[in-house]
């Protein structure tokens, strides 16, 4: 993806001077398909786009994002059986979108008070208190991001493990950089359709950088 430069912005010069709330009007009209492409492609159009492209996804599409942890029982290094004791009820935790914070760079998923499953119910806190699960066990495993209702579309990914315990809410908390935390969704998104063939021929072009570096 090339960068935006001042090339990219005369496109949009002769474009109709349109209201910024009537542009996002008009993007906010793309179904939650065309989220990747207005992220991806969209955005990359000019730095007017770029401003439109993140506010709508603040305020639409960033809160239908999470974050799921399948808990490991083994260290990821040694492989020796680690976290035995108690069960996870559902064996794996939901950090669901929170808010935003002040700064707009920064995003906060929050896992459930409750850990349920049909047959039992735990409380996070007690989970962590009784060391089944601790911080180290949330950063060992590994992120599975998804966008909407569905899990299975989600993508796996390596998401820097900014973790810590709330203890007003008395649930786990993960800032992420969100906008990394969103490019890196759909470039993982867009490898994982040329792998399997799935991707059209003319959307086979780089995306831009989502490196957390």
């Amino acid at each position: 993806m090339e960068p935006i430069s001042s090339s990219n912005d005369s496109l949009t010069q002769a474009l109709p001077a349109l209201p910024t709330e009537l542009w996002l009007q008009i993007l906010e009209c793309t179904n939650i398909h065309d989220a990747a492409h207005l992220w991806s492609m969209v955005r990359h159009v000019s730095r007017q786009f770029k401003d439109y492209v993140e506010r709508l996804f603040i305020a639409t599409y960033l809160p239908k994002f999470a974050i799921s942890l399948a808990l490991p029982r083994r260290d990821p290094t040694t492989g020796t059986l680690r976290w035995s004791g108690t069960p996870i009820p559902g064996t794996q935790i939901v950090m669901s979108y929170d808010h935003i914070n002040l700064d707009h760079c920064h995003v906060l998923f929050r896992s459930p008070v409750l850990l349920e499953d049909r047959s039992e119910s735990k409380s996070v806190q007690e989970l962590k208190d009784t060391f089944v699960l601790p911080k180290e066990r949330l950063e060992a495993a590994v992120p599975w991001v998804y966008f909407g209702n569905n899990p299975l579309t989600g993508s796996s990914m390596m998401v820097p493990a900014n973790i810590h315990w709330d203890d007003k809410e008395k649930t786990w908390v993960w800032e992420v950089n969100w906008i990394k935390l969103i490019s890196q969704f759909y470039m993982a998104k867009h490898k994982s359709k040329f792998k399997t063939g799935t991707l059209p021929e003319k959307k086979k072009r780089v995306f831009g950088s989502g490196s957390w570096r």
